[in-house]
Parts: C-alpha cells; structure tokens; sequence
C-alpha cells in the first residue's frame, strides 16, 4: 500500500460538480481552495493568539500596577498568623537587602581616596514586634578608612544624601569608638510595608575613621560649622600633648601661658629644639622626645628616622641618639611611624632602650595597625596611646569643635588623651578659649596621670 500524505484530503479525487440544469461547471482548483482554506484558518490562529498575548500582556501589566501600588514592598504586616495554632511566617528580604548593599558599594567605591574594610557580614533572622514574624536579612559592618582632614560627621553627612538618592533609608549616625579612636557609625537600611504602615530594616552599619596613611583630600565631602554648646558641663580627665615643638617658639610660648597642664613633645635636632626644652622645663611642664619614625609609602624621611629595615642594633642606637639630645626628658611619643609602629620588632628595638632609661611610651596611633602600645604593656614600659587629633584643620572653630569631642570621649570614657601641634592657629584657640574650656568642668591633667 502507498503511503499517505500527512493531509489525506489531498489524496481525494476531485468530484466535478454540476449546475442545476446538469452542465458540468468549471472545476475549482482543489489545491488553490485547500490553501484558501488554509490561509483563512492560519489567520484566524495568528489573530485568536494575538489576542491570547494580548490578554495575558494586558493582565500581567494590571498584576504588576497592583504590585508596585500595593505591594512594591514585601508586606512583613501580613506575616501575623490567623490561628494562634499556626506557624509564625517567614518572611525574606535577602534580595532586596543584597541589592541595597549593591548600591551601597557602588556609592562608597566611587570614593577613590577612602578605604573600605568589611568587618562582618551575614544572613540574619529578626522577629518583628507586635506580628509574629520572622524576617530574613542580610546584614553588614564596614570600616570605612578617610583622609585626616575630612570630617567624620561630614563623611556621614556625604553618605546620608548619596543614599537617599538611591532610595535607601538613612537609620541615624553617631560619634563612637573605633578601637579606641575617634570613629562616626552611620547605620543604612531599607523600609518596606507594615500592614497599614511601614517598617526600616538595618541592612548596613558603617564605621568611618581617620586613616593617617590617606593623604588625597575630599573636595566634595563639606563639614557643617557646628558651635559647640559651652554652657554644657562635662567630667573626665583629659590630657593634651602638644607635638612638634622646637620648629618655632611663638606658639610654644603662647601655649606655655595659658597655664594648662599640658605635655610637650620636641622634634629632635631642630633650630630651635634646646630652647623648646628650656622654656618647657621653665615651666615645670612634662618634656618628651618627638621620636622620628617610619611612615607608610612615600613620606619623606630624614636620616635620624627609626626605619624598620635598620635593624634592632641601628634602631636602638638611633633612638638612644636621639633621647641624649634632648636631656632631662622623661617620656617618647612616635612622630608619623604610621609604618615602624605597625611592626613589633621595630618597636621592641625602641622600647628596650626605653625601658632601660625608666621612660614612657605614648602611642601617637597614626596608623590603626600600631602594636606599639599593646608591645609596651607586654614589655612592661608605661604606656598610653592617643585618642583624638585635634587640629588636622588650620582653624580656630574646627579645633575649639575638637577640643568639646574631646570632652566629651572623656566624659563617656573617664579620660582621653588628645594630640595637638605647636602651631599658630592651635596657640591662638587655646589662648582664646581657655577661660571657657577650664569652666567646663574638665580636669586637664599631665599625660603622665594616665599612663598604665
């Protein structure tokens, strides 16, 4: 038998119709009917699946409308259980928080001159007062490193209108500590629906902080002048160290009369080095030696620099060097050394000497990589380290501004220890305000008093 064609109606002899007085009518192409046909049926296909597309396009556009009205936020109000017998529902805003974090990054990354550090990240489940429910978020802790002269509530600031812009939620920022030093925690987050309102969820915490070793200045990071409120009472014990002296003598002279208990540190073999240590002792002030150290990347650095590639021999007989030019001193604290205090050899070749001629170590904390302190305790050598900068900025407000952080780190701490510099602008603050500073309620003490 012959195999038939896919269409059997093609395989049907054509009958020759007649008119209704028997004559034979023309025959009608079988073929061109059955394509007719064919084209008709292919058509009205092509138009029922038209409109079937059409329909579910139109249907699927109505079901997102309602979505992004309704709904553009995973509803965590809706998690309460009708029955007190069923399970508390789980709701997840992994995504929707991953995608914050995206953006996140991408705004912070675009800061060339900041240093990002993530310090812990991972999936979290937080119930939801007052509807029973279980949320899933992805939650993170970043340490975010900035140039010395950008303001940390100003970095803060920068990030709040980034963010906003970008449709996240600004949850708050605050002064904190970040591993003893002057830190900002900004916290970043997302808001989605609460039943009839809507709830933040914490997505990322942000810790800025001063990283010595950043030197490229922020040009779009502004800082609001804020007046510090002198009226306020503050307690706590702060200590100033006043650095770089022996450069020149005006401010040393005027920092000298304000009366205040502060610590001098002294640039070894400068113009005016002996005559710093002079009119320091005059006064009955702490002296100390201002120890050249080795700084990250390219900082220029002079002869008399303890280096870490010297070698405990040169580094001992450096640092016994310069300690013999300045006699009657009875402390060290690291001028730069963002590099030399970060390796603990370096600083174990630095502190035997030290320790030998019964002198303290304070930690300028340059570089929050430093060992310096924690290799002094360990070698039993008097220590402490600094908390705060004081005039990273040339100007009278900003520093008064500092000087109140300051306070107030020693209020909530019981005492800081805060580096400043013999400098004109730092002299002309501390001349000015001194009268307000005392009635504060601070006690200022010599650096001395909190050694441990």
């Amino acid at each position: 038998m012959s195999k038939k064609n896919k269409n059997d109606k093609d395989n049907i002899t054509p009958i020759t119709p007649v008119n209704e007085k028997g004559e034979k009518k023309e025959p009608v192409n079988s073929a061109l009917k059955s394509s007719q046909h064919g084209e008709k049926k292919s058509g009205s296909s092509r138009y029922m699946v038209v409109c079937l597309i059409a329909a579910i396009a139109f249907i699927a556009m109505a079901c997102g409308f309602f979505y992004a009205q309704d709904r553009s936020k995973k509803d965590v109000g809706d998690a309460k259980p009708a029955m007190q017998t069923e399970v508390k529902k789980e709701v997840s805003l992994v995504t929707e928080s991953t995608e914050a974090q995206r953006i996140l990054d991408n705004i912070l990354l675009k800061k060339n001159n900041w240093q990002l550090k993530e310090d812990e990240h991972g999936l979290k489940e937080i119930t939801v007062p007052g509807v029973e429910a279980k949320v899933k978020i992805n939650q993170r802790e970043l340490n975010v490193g900035v140039p010395a002269t950008t303001s940390l509530a100003a970095a803060g600031d920068w990030l709040k209108e980034k963010i906003e812009a970008q449709g996240l939620v600004y949850l708050g920022g605050e002064s904190c500590n970040y591993r003893r030093w002057d830190g900002y925690k900004s916290r970043v987050g997302i808001k989605t629906k609460a039943g009839d309102g809507t709830r933040n969820f914490l997505t990322d915490t942000i810790v800025f902080f001063h990283n010595t070793n950043l030197i490229k200045e922020d040009k779009d990071v502004k800082e609001k002048k804020i007046q510090p409120v002198a009226s306020r009472k503050y307690k706590g014990k702060v200590a100033i160290v006043i650095d770089d002296c022996g450069q020149t003598l005006e401010p040393l002279k005027t920092l000298l009369d304000t009366n205040l208990p502060f610590s001098y540190a002294i640039l070894p073999n400068k113009v005016h080095s002996a005559d710093a240590l002079s009119l320091i002792k005059q006064k009955g002030r702490v002296a100390m030696l201002h120890l050249p150290m080795e700084a990250m990347g390219n900082a220029p650095a002079e002869d008399i620099t303890v280096k870490v590639n010297d070698g405990p021999q040169e580094q001992a007989a450096k640092t016994r060097k310069l300690v013999a030019s300045l006699p009657g001193i009875v402390g060290v604290n690291n001028h730069q050394g963002s590099k030399a205090t970060s390796d603990r050899e370096t600083m174990k070749a630095v502190l035997k000497e030290l320790k030998a001629k019964g002198m303290f170590f304070i930690d300028s904390f340059t570089s929050t990589q430093s060992v310096a302190r924690d290799t002094a305790r360990s070698m039993n050598v008097s220590t402490a380290r600094n908390d705060i900068f004081l005039d990273n900025e040339a100007d009278i407000e900003y520093i008064r501004k500092k000087i109140y952080e300051a306070f107030a780190r020693a209020e909530r701490n019981g005492s800081c220890i805060a580096i400043c510099h013999a400098r004109p602008q730092t002299a002309a603050c501390w001349e000015k305000y001194k009268d307000e500073f005392k009635a504060t309620g601070i006690e200022f003490v010599s650096v001395t008093s909190l050694l441990y």
